[in-house]
């Protein structure tokens, strides 16, 4: 049955298309029951079926509208913003992640967008149909988000000193001698590269460790930096892995004092994190 008035399915509606479905009437049946087109309920349930189960389940029906829903605000909030997706953009030509974009944006214009907004809209059809893609450093032709993945905890590393105490002109970048360290890993997790990026002038060290304990990273650190004069070696910023768990090794060895950057906001490292985006890219 035909209306021209369209409105959403809702809650009600969706209990009652599971209960049919399970008496096993057809989509035709249950658009004539319902006063609903028949096009209309086979749309329904195949885009918020389980996909796991292969079944229209009410529950999982809704949660995907609702998904769809917030998916749609966020879009049209970048739409009504033409400033802050020209700055997305234009950050994202340059190599910056997603994540390092939403933290600059946070701290430097107060947005309320995160890194998986910036994401939604690389991924949705208007950014499909501009290629946003090709900008990610590892491009991938749909999203593929990770299932289950483990909070890492900052209490794995010793003594850990947050980048909140860190002093405030190193963010100016106007001293030498304050550096920023990761490892990129690759290969399947079988291989890595360590690296470290002075803040000022962007001098980038590479070394490849013989394996991520911490004990490895602590010796390399070590090996890398302390022909540098003292000047050269005051800082060093890092994530919250644990190879990272010595740095008290390195402190006491070559005096080189260790901030530790808050878990999952990769910008707080920006010099490292663009530099190893570049480096993985090209």
């Amino acid at each position: 049955m035909n209306n021209t008035n369209y409105k959403q399915l809702g809650e009600k509606e969706r209990d009652r298309i599971y209960l049919l479905k399970e008496k096993g009437l057809t989509n035709v049946e249950i658009a004539n029951r319902l006063s609903r087109d028949k096009s209309t309920i086979g749309r329904e349930i195949k885009r918020n079926s389980h996909r796991k189960f292969h079944q229209y389940l009410p529950d999982t029906a809704g949660r995907k509208v609702e998904k769809r829903k917030k998916l749609n605000r966020k879009d049209r909030y970048l739409d009504k913003q033409p400033q802050l997706k020209r700055k997305i953009l234009y950050h994202l030509k340059r190599g910056w992640s997603p994540d390092l974009i939403a933290g600059r944006l946070k701290e430097l214009e107060d947005s309320y967008l995160n890194q998986e907004s910036i994401y939604q809209f690389i991924y949705s059809l208007a950014g499909r149909k501009a290629n946003l893609r090709q900008y990610l450093r590892r491009t991938h032709r749909v999203r593929h988000h990770k299932k289950g993945r483990k909070h890492r905890t900052e209490t794995k590393i010793p003594n850990r000193t947050d980048i909140t105490k860190r002093p405030k002109f190193i963010e100016k970048r106007r001293q030498f001698g304050h550096w920023e360290g990761d490892n990129v890993v690759y290969d399947r997790h079988r291989s890595a590269l360590s690296t470290s990026v002075e803040r000022k002038t962007r001098k980038v060290i590479i070394t490849k460790p013989r394996n991520l304990t911490a004990e490895e990273k602590s010796r390399i650190l070590i090996k890398r930096l302390r022909p540098l004069p003292e000047q050269a070696r005051r800082t060093m910023t890092y994530d919250n892995g644990k190879e990272a768990a010595r740095h008290e090794a390195v402190t006491g060895a070559i005096g080189m004092k260790f901030y530790f950057a808050k878990t999952y906001s990769s910008w707080q490292r920006g010099s490292n994190e663009n530099r190893n985006g570049l480096g993985v890219r090209y």
